[in-house]
């Protein structure tokens, strides 16, 4: 990979590896000011989502069902929660029962408010928290959380950090030490797994722009 006249490794930046010397500068407020703006330009593109609040979680805002399905095959392999369900199936309907009606009665009992407040404590339990990756895994909303992204590695890393836009994707670039890497939260979350593969899909540029003219 060429930057310039300099010849440097090419390589995706790890941010799972690289987690705990990012995590103390995600209330950085230069980092928080760039997710926040990023944020509301989501909700203003499409304002059937919901009002973005600084503070609130991005990965609430992906737009396809990726996180309730996770949520939901934890719980659903959760021992705990297994025997929680039994148990409030047997307390609804005891066991005098017709074996045919089972799956009648199982499919009204997730129905009920019983069932919903039991699922529910188990969403909260399983749902990414405050402080992780998974909190800033805003899945399909790569062109907005990215540049959070970048402006967390710029401060954490203390390097010119570039926003790279196409009409396919978004992701962050920096160099240092001799090497040229491409970013992205949620790159464990496709099948992009090398630098090639991320660098063929990105596709034209529409946008290159530094996150931040000056490092702080």
């Amino acid at each position: 990979m060429t930057v310039g006249n300099v010849e440097l490794r090419a390589q995706l930046y790890p941010l799972r590896e690289n987690w705990d010397l990012l995590k103390p500068f995600l209330n950085d407020k230069d980092v928080q000011k760039v997710l926040n703006e990023a944020m509301v330009e989501f909700c203003e593109q499409y304002p059937n989502a919901e009002k973005w609040i600084p503070g609130s979680a991005p990965w609430k805002y992906t737009t396809s069902d990726y996180w309730c399905n996770q949520i939901d095959e934890a719980t659903q392999n959760d021992e705990k929660f297994q025997k929680e369900e039994n148990e409030l199936f047997e307390k609804l309907y005891g066991s005098d029962y017709d074996a045919d009606d089972k799956d009648e009665l199982w499919f009204e009992m997730w129905n009920t408010k019983e069932h919903c407040t039991l699922n529910n404590r188990y969403y909260d339990t399983y749902s990414p928290k405050e402080g992780t990756l998974e909190w800033y895994q805003f899945v399909h909303g790569c062109h907005w959380i990215n540049k959070f992204t970048g402006a967390l590695i710029s401060k954490a890393l203390n390097v010119e950090v570039n926003i790279w836009q196409t009409d396919t994707h978004t992701v962050a670039t920096f160099s240092k030490n001799g090497i040229y890497y491409l970013a992205d939260i949620l790159n464990e979350l496709t099948h992009l797994d090398s630098f090639d593969k991320l660098y063929d899909f990105m596709g034209e540029d529409i946008d290159y722009y530094p996150i931040f003219e000056d490092i702080a």
